[in-house]
């Protein structure tokens, strides 16, 4: 019996040795960190999704190598961010790794919506922590790193380090996050969008396709008088192109080109924007419309358009004019500029010039590129009521009548007409409807001179050209209206006119403005009243003449 006890005891502590592995793990790690350099609140929603390109838009990686003998088990990760993910988070991962194994382990971080709250940079910090062996008692290893979190306005153009740079998308493989910045859903740009379809388009026709699935031309046409309508509002409301902040930061081991985006809400309630801001205020409009919104990316610039079946419809909204743009366009103007732009587009893409990029931002919603949620905010609310306020009811239908339908034709309304009279051998007397003023009897006086303005009356014009005394009747329902469709059908003549509400003066509501077009700068007083079946208004202007006459004219309206 003793001569068998030492086998005996060999033989169970042989088993026990072989055992051991399978109940206690004493494995080490190796464990190495790829951290993000920089975080951007307006793709929070990106970051969370593991299927947008790949992963590529994740926190961190952690590279987990058991360097130890024995399989590790019940292998844990955990992270937080305090002040934005306080509580320990699980990162999913395999729960064992054998000897010489090697886990990858990706985190993609659900922020919270208030991370879209941020309106300044800030420095913050992940931790980590890596539990694995006992679950009573786990062995933890400790990691952070810092990382820079944006404002919700920035874009920083590539995530990659400097030595993996190589090729020119690398430095601006983040533009298409650009389509987070669509935001249809946003509650200002919804009511913005709402107005747009009642005071300018005067409420949206269908937008269908025919019975074969191919697109009716009555449905592109109604397609482009949306565009048309979007780019109208902005004319309307003297929203004009402006630059914003970009420059270049370093990110850790990463330099990128950045840019401080306003969103189309700010836009609207600021009325002014660079081309990507106006380029992604359309977008949003245009997709809360029910249409297919895409931006066109070329060096420097971008515009927005539509996508009709395997087809493109391009408007330039820079047209509405701002610091060294020039005149304004008209909005037909700024669709033939789209198009001679696209055709360049085109010619461009097909060498492969990686530079030219279409962003079809229902493509990129399906892919995981999702805008953000924005909350109401009362400040922008009250800023966009008063631009909107402004706007006439219906101008488009206005300035665009459709023919009338065949029927018994209405009686018809008496139409004012110019009435020349003596006053003195230097000065003549002009009344049409409820105004009358004075002129000199030098001055030449051309009856309905623009057919594309038909409520401009009369334009008494200086010998030299220089100056004129324009009358108006214009079927509206008050001054501010008369003025809002002067303005856009002047501005469709390619000018530019802004101009101000200068308040009452003897029963007159007085406009001070100014045109700005390629022949010169005319600048200009108008006094509107109600008359009959209408407004009725004098404007009197001058390029740089006798102001002293024009004083005179002003001083006899009446």
């Amino acid at each position: 019996m003793k001569k068998l006890l030492l086998p005996i005891i060999l033989l169970i502590a042989g088993i026990g040795l072989l055992a051991y592995p399978y109940f206690v793990s004493h494995g080490d790690i190796d464990l190495k960190i790829q951290p993000a350099s920089v975080i951007m609140p307006a793709a929070y929603k990106v970051y969370g999704n593991p299927n947008v390109m790949g992963g590529r838009y994740n926190l961190f990686k952690a590279i987990i190598n058991n360097t130890g003998s024995s399989e590790i088990k019940n292998l844990k990760v955990q992270f937080r961010i305090p002040g934005l993910i306080s509580d320990w988070t699980d990162v999913p991962a395999a729960t064992n790794l054998l000897p010489g194994q090697t886990a990858v382990v990706t985190c993609f971080p659900v922020f919270p919506q208030s991370i879209t709250e941020r309106n300044t940079s800030s420095k913050e910090k992940t931790e980590i922590k890596v539990l694995y062996g006992s679950k009573a008692n786990p062995i933890e290893k400790d990691e952070s790193f810092p990382f820079d979190m944006t404002s919700v306005n920035d874009i920083v153009f590539t995530n990659m380090s400097d030595q993996d740079k190589a090729y020119t998308n690398d430095f601006g493989e983040n533009r298409v996050l650009y389509a987070c910045m669509v935001s249809s859903e946003d509650p200002i740009i919804k009511h913005y969008a709402q107005v747009v379809q009642q005071k300018i388009l005067c409420g949206e026709q269908g937008a269908g396709v025919g019975g074969d699935g191919q697109v009716t031309d009555a449905a592109i046409k109604e397609k482009v008088r949306v565009m048309e309508g979007v780019y109208n509002a902005t004319l309307l409301s003297h929203m004009v192109y402006s630059e914003t902040q970009s420059g270049v930061s370093t990110f850790n081991d990463n330099t990128s080109s950045t840019e401080h985006i306003r969103l189309p809400r700010e836009v609207v309630s600021g009325n002014t924007g660079l081309c990507i801001e106006l380029a992604l205020l359309h977008a949003s409009v245009y997709k809360a419309a029910g249409l297919n919104p895409v931006i066109f990316l070329i060096p420097g610039h971008a515009y927005p358009g539509i996508k009709v079946g395997n087809d493109y419809i391009p408007i330039e909204s820079t047209g509405i004019g701002g610091v060294g743009l020039g005149s304004m366009m008209t909005a037909d103007q700024a669709l033939q500029k789209g198009l001679e732009e696209l055709k360049t587009f085109f010619e461009e893409a097909k060498k492969g010039n990686p530079q030219y990029q279409i962003l079809d931002i229902d493509q990129l919603y399906s892919q995981g590129f999702q805008d953000m949620e924005l909350k109401p905010d009362a400040i922008m609310e009250g800023e966009t009521d008063k631009i909107t306020a402004a706007w006439p009811t219906c101008l488009i239908s206005a300035l665009y009548r459709p023919t009338p339908a065949p029927g018994p034709k209405p009686k018809p309304r008496p139409t004012p007409r110019p009435r020349p009279r003596y006053v003195s051998s230097n000065w003549l007397q002009y009344s049409l409807g409820s105004m009358v003023f004075n002129y000199p009897a030098n001055w030449v006086v051309y009856n309905h001179p623009n057919a594309q303005i038909p409520f401009l009356v009369s334009s008494v014009v200086s010998p030299d050209g220089g100056a004129a005394a324009q009358a108006y009747h214009v079927r509206a329902q008050n001054p501010q209206q008369a003025m809002a469709y002067i303005r856009l059908a002047v501005n469709r003549l390619g000018e530019n006119v802004q101009y101000t509400d200068a308040g009452f003066v003897n029963g007159m509501e007085r406009f001070n403005g100014t045109t700005y077009s390629n022949s010169g700068t005319f600048r200009w007083v108008g006094y509107f009243r109600n008359g009959y079946d209408g407004v009725d208004g004098v404007v009197i202007g001058t390029k740089g003449g006798n102001t002293a006459i024009l004083n005179q004219i002003a001083s006899s309206i009446r």
